[in-house]
């Protein structure tokens, strides 16, 4: 047979080992030319289509809404229809036997570390009263694992029937109130769940946040930025990505009882308008100027609301931000990401106090917390020294009686920050203060 080309599921991120097939564009056997998009891929983060490299005729090995494993053979281009041969689906017969120990192997895994429980493997633990040593050897422990030691009958021999029949309509949980209506859950939100579940399930992230002026702040910084004026996300990012070379553990991820730090700084910010969340890579991001970060954050997100957004962009984040300025909360306490080791949080400016809170939710399997306010430290200090440094900013400041600015203030003592009868912001000059 003459196959011109196979079709695999690519991979396309570190995150995504399954993707879905969202769309299959031709029929089993159908022509295709060379250019045709044959189906597409639905990853976490966005939609890949696979393109025809030949003229040909197809040969399906998927269908369109199920999900199938990197490197899975999905598809293939025949140089003559005769050559496809379809095999007819069969009932096949799976045995699932019980494990010859209880829970996952010891010697499987034969882990000499220190065991980590999931959050409802310790309660289980608590309520059983079962010492903790016996899971010794085991590398993470879930409740599964417990339950599978207190019933090790529960995986007897299963024999379980697969065949090609319609699917039965399930039953309501009993335990369910009335008057509710069942929504799907997309493909990408089971990915995200399951992602964000890998980092948080351990129950060993914690959260810190700090406070940051924006007294002066943007009188200083918009001088640098085109398109983003009065925001917080280019500058951040520029100074965030700088600090993580030298906070290299927030720059990194744990993976089987190993901690790893990323070669490149890969800062990737969340965007959500309407078209899913979608985490978008600022690519070499410590390499780039203030305005160079803002021109890639208005590019990435001009490529989002076309659905155009590269495969590159989406892959290799060594750090992520969440900005929720614009949406007025105080607090909020991030998730973190798979192969990740923390996340910054961005919230909402209080106008009256001139500030904003900045939070990082990070691994402790990485890091602890000194360490991280240290660098939440350092931020703040960089941050803030915009406004500080800057005379021109500092000359806008004048006083709301006389108007005389700082530069003309010959006595050199500074204007005073004060609330007027009106209830407003001000600034006064210390003659006016006295009534001179």
């Amino acid at each position: 047979m003459a196959v011109l080309q196979q079709i695999a599921v690519p991979l396309l991120a570190v995150n995504d080992t399954f993707l879905t097939v969202v769309e299959v564009n031709f029929n089993q056997k159908a022509a295709v030319k060379k250019g045709d998009i044959v189906m597409v891929f639905e990853t976490s983060k966005t939609t890949y289509e696979v393109i025809a490299e030949t003229d040909g005729f197809i040969k399906l090995m998927c269908e369109a809404g199920k999900d199938y494993a990197v490197n899975d053979i999905v598809a293939e281009i025949y140089s003559s229809v005769d050559e496809i041969v379809v095999e007819e689906k069969k009932v096949v017969e799976v045995v699932v036997s019980k494990p010859a120990t209880t829970g996952v192997s010891k010697a499987e895994f034969n882990y000499t570390g220190t065991t980590l429980f999931s959050l409802a493997a310790q309660s289980l633990l608590q309520e059983k009263k079962i010492s903790p040593d016996v899971f010794a050897g085991y590398e993470m422990v879930t409740a599964k694992d417990i339950q599978l030691h207190l019933n090790p009958n529960a995986f007897d021999k299963v024999v379980e029937t697969i065949a090609t029949k319609a699917p039965q309509p399930q039953k309501q949980n009993a335990a369910l109130p009335d008057g509710t209506t069942s929504i799907k859950l997309s493909s990408n939100k089971k990915r995200e769940i399951e992602y964000l579940s890998a980092v948080q399930e351990t129950g060993l992230t914690s959260t810190l946040a700090i406070n940051i002026s924006t007294n002066g702040l943007f009188g200083s910084v918009n001088k640098h930025l085109k398109y983003f004026k009065n925001s917080l996300l280019p500058l951040l990012v520029y100074e965030t990505s700088r600090l993580l070379v030298k906070y290299p553990l927030l720059n990194g991820f744990f993976y089987s009882n190993q901690i790893y730090t990323y070669n490149e700084v890969n800062i990737g910010f969340a965007i959500d308008i309407d078209k899913g969340l979608k985490v978008v890579k600022v690519a070499k991001t410590n390499e780039l100027s203030v305005a160079q970060v803002e021109e890639t954050i208005l590019e990435l997100s001009n490529q989002y609301l076309e659905d155009k957004i590269p495969v590159e962009s989406l892959i290799g984040i060594s750090f992520t931000v969440t900005d929720l300025s614009g949406e007025g909360v105080s607090y909020f306490r991030p998730l973190v990401n798979m192969y990740n080791s923390a996340i910054m949080g961005i919230s909402a400016i209080d106008e009256e106090l001139q500030r904003f809170n900045t939070s990082i939710t990070f691994d402790h399997r990485i890091t602890e917390g000194k360490y991280v306010a240290q660098f939440l430290s350092e931020l703040k200090s960089r941050m803030e020294s915009y406004a500080y440094n800057d005379a021109e900013v500092n000359n806008h400041i004048k006083c709301y009686k006389c108007f005389k600015t700082l530069q003309e203030d010959l006595a050199q003592v500074g204007l005073l920050p004060v609330i007027t009868p009106q209830g407003k912001r001000e600034h006064i000059c210390q003659t006016c203060w006295n009534g001179l």
